[in-house]
């Protein structure tokens, strides 16, 4: 069963799980998951919520950036703000309502900025022990000259990557990186010791979505 809770004008779709210590987060851009939410709870045997609702391009930017494409409002750079928002307000709340143990182990699954935005928190805090990221724009202006600068901390958990075959074909030249990057960025947690695991899949920036949640669900919590 799945109920939903509006928090700090977030919309939270919740499925609750018969294992109490597994909670899967996603970060979406659309609210379209009603019917895919509750039997991927089921199938995979971990409570997901999905979050919509983000002012997406500011929220996730963990910096202020120049817009993209050009001529796009830029970028505010207001990820701090969002993560104390889920830690403080958002995950405690719904943690409480879905009846989830207080030591669950934690998943966010981030997808384009959101994935981004996954990636960035797990450098900084261990509040998630897993993390996915689908499309995650590493194109972003100094991220991955930021992870490079970083000392990359040790994580028990793993790191799921997924790219569109199509979307380094961009007709945006700032997304044009965004598999060199993704490599890039894989290849260094590798050799921080994170397991990790990348797929390649058809398609462009936005097909197959649901296919895609499915692959990093199988990933990540195999059946």
């Amino acid at each position: 069963m799945t109920q939903t809770i509006d928090i700090e004008g977030l919309h939270c779709l919740c499925a609750a799980s018969e294992r109490p210590n597994a909670i899967v987060y996603i970060l979406y851009p659309m609210d379209t998951l009603a019917s895919w939410v509750e039997p991927a709870a089921k199938t995979h045997g971990t409570a997901i919520v999905v979050i919509t609702g983000m002012d997406w391009q500011n929220v996730f930017s963990p910096w202020p950036a120049k817009g993209v494409p050009i001529g796009s409002p830029d970028f505010k750079g207001e990820s701090d703000e969002f993560l104390d928002l889920l830690r403080q307000r958002v995950m405690p709340r719904i943690e409480t309502a879905i009846g989830a143990d207080a030591n669950c182990e934690r998943t966010l699954v981030g997808v384009s900025m959101s994935g981004l935005f996954a990636l960035w928190q797990w450098m900084l805090c261990d509040t998630f022990v897993n993390i996915a990221s689908l499309s995650g724009s590493f194109w972003y202006e100094g991220f991955v000259d930021w992870i490079r600068g970083r000392e990359i901390p040790a994580k028990s958990g793993k790191a799921y990557f997924l790219l569109g075959d199509s979307e380094a074909k961009s007709k945006v030249k700032a997304f044009e990186s965004v598999a060199r990057d993704t490599q890039e960025i894989i290849t260094m947690l590798d050799k921080a010791g994170i397991k990790t695991e990348f797929q390649s899949v058809p398609g462009n920036h936005y097909s197959h979505p649901i296919e895609r949640l499915d692959k990093a669900m199988d990933a990540l919590f195999p059946a």
